[in-house]
């Protein structure tokens, strides 16, 4: 069944304790299809949702009452779609999950990364340079997103906290594939591929992984108030496996449905 946002909020209007009530426990939040299918297909009581350009399906796994939602690629649908998605469900913890390259050499394929803390990578300064005087990464440093938390003074967040609640909870569910490591989640809206540059950023950031969302959800979500954590599954490694694994989404959404239905 789709709705669109004009039935959900008639839906939705009957009153604050109402409201309060149908507030889901999660917010699961997948950037592509492949990411998803798993979580779709445990969804009990399976209702979409349009809301502008993006999609969410509300319903239950196990005991929890949740909204799945389609964040597409990138920090801007990211951003956009929790912040959208925090507004019109009022969920009470939101994961973003999906696959991720490898930055950290330690890390094999099926690996799963929780993100303990999560990294803009792509958040830098550079001093002057002339022309003809090239490009020095060396010289790249490390900018902190600042962020209003509490309404008060922009607060510097070089990375963003993973929810303890959660990573408690996801950190006991078995991986059947790959381990379960604790580990800082970086985002960008890249896909590097240079062995090199990748071991750059893992020093220069200290990032174990690579995607396009994770970070910006997380910050949308802190400033929102809502906690949050990112799961994601090694899809690939230049080092060791440099092929994208496609079926790496099916994986990590499998793993993330047994943490719903641990909680």
């Amino acid at each position: 069944m789709t709705v669109t946002r004009r039935t959900l909020l008639a839906a939705l209007a009957g009153g604050a304790a109402a409201s309060a009530k149908s507030s889901p426990d999660l917010l699961i939040q997948g950037a592509l299809d492949s990411e998803l299918g798993p979580l779709l297909e445990s969804l009990v009581g399976r209702r979409e949702v349009r809301l502008h350009a993006w999609t969410f399906w509300t319903g239950r796994i196990g005991r929890q009452n949740l909204v799945l939602s389609r964040t597409d690629m990138g920090p801007i649908n990211a951003a956009a779609v929790t912040t959208l998605g925090i507004r019109e469900f009022q969920p009470r913890a939101i994961i973003n999950q999906g696959t991720a390259g490898g930055h950290n050499r330690s890390l094999k394929l099926w690996d799963i990364v929780l993100g303990e803390k999560t990294t803009d990578y792509a958040a830098f300064s550079a001093v002057h340079a002339d022309p003809g005087q090239g490009q020095n990464p060396a010289n790249w440093k490390p900018v902190p997103h600042r962020i209003r938390a509490n309404g008060g003074d922009p607060v510097a967040f070089p990375s963003f906290i993973g929810d303890a609640r959660l990573l408690s909870v996801a950190e006991r569910i078995q991986n059947p594939r790959g381990r379960v490591v604790r580990g800082n989640v970086g985002s960008a809206y890249q896909f590097n591929r240079q062995i090199d540059h990748i071991d750059w950023l893992h020093r220069t950031y200290g990032t174990d992984s690579e995607d396009m969302e994770s970070a910006y959800s997380a910050g949308a979500a802190l400033a929102m108030g809502v906690p949050f954590l990112a799961i994601r599954i090694i899809s690939d490694t230049e080092w060791e496996h440099p092929t994208f694994e496609k079926i790496a989404g099916q994986y990590c959404a499998e793993f993330v449905v047994n943490v719903v239905k641990s909680l």
